[in-house]
């Protein structure tokens, strides 16, 4: 997915912005965005949103495009890495430090089931009920387009993502209440501040930089229909 990047130095230097040096570029996996404008500036742009925001957004984006099997792939990378905030959260919350929550999270890094289990279990200790969940029609389905290929129609593709969201609006708006709203935000500080590591290593100008998303910290659960955030995605101006 690509976003328009600014070039910070231009805008520094002239003191508005320079429109001339935006850039579209390609999100990269740790949402740390280099832009080289035609100037030879160097500069960073760090996108504040969360993994599983980001992917949300993907999941959009690639339903306009008619690109249904990577929505499907989207949607689900989406609620795992909600999942996985989740636990990071919770572990905060009761003291356990990032490291610790880190090595233990390498455990099952690579095994989404156990990821599960570990997400139903602190949600259980957390609300004292049970997290909704994908039914087993929608988990078939999903590992039928991710794992067999299958190719999904769209009214599919939209029947899913609208289970993910079903699944996901407890979970943003449980974040957003006043027992996990600190926790929240200092982790998200915590996050961007990593991310900007290389960039203050090279002595370069880093900025910061917003996106709308289905899935958000900021309105948690405010969207509740796909084909809504997929019909106002499709009437934005190019």
């Amino acid at each position: 997915m690509k976003i328009v990047a600014p070039c910070m130095q231009c805008q520094a230097e002239n003191g508005i912005p320079n429109f001339s040096s935006f850039k579209m570029v390609r999100i990269p996996d740790d949402g740390v965005i280099e832009v080289k404008c035609d100037h030879g500036h160097r500069t960073f742009t760090i996108i504040q949103q969360e993994k599983f925001e980001i992917l949300s957004e993907m999941a959009i984006r690639a339903i306009v495009d008619g690109y249904y099997r990577d929505a499907v792939a989207s949607f689900a990378g989406a609620l795992e890495r909600l999942y996985e905030f989740f636990i990071r959260v919770a572990s905060r919350k009761h003291g356990i430090d990032a490291s610790v929550v880190a090595l233990a999270w390498k455990q099952i890094s690579n095994q989404s089931e156990r990821q599960l289990g570990a997400f139903i279990g602190l949600y259980l200790v957390e609300t004292g009920q049970p997290p909704n969940l994908l039914s087993q029609k929608q988990t078939s389905f999903r590992n039928a387009v991710i794992h067999q290929g299958t190719f999904p129609e769209q009214d599919e593709t939209l029947q899913f993502g609208q289970a993910v969201l079903e699944c996901a609006v407890p979970i943003l708006r449980l974040l957003k209440s006043e027992n996990y709203s600190t926790i929240v935000r200092t982790l998200v500080m915590e996050s961007i501040q990593d991310r900007s590591k290389r960039a203050w290593k090279e002595g370069l100008r880093t900025s910061t930089q917003g996106m709308s998303t289905l899935l958000s910290l900021s309105i948690a659960g405010e969207q509740t229909d796909v084909a809504t955030a997929v019909a106002n995605y499709a009437a934005r101006p190019d």
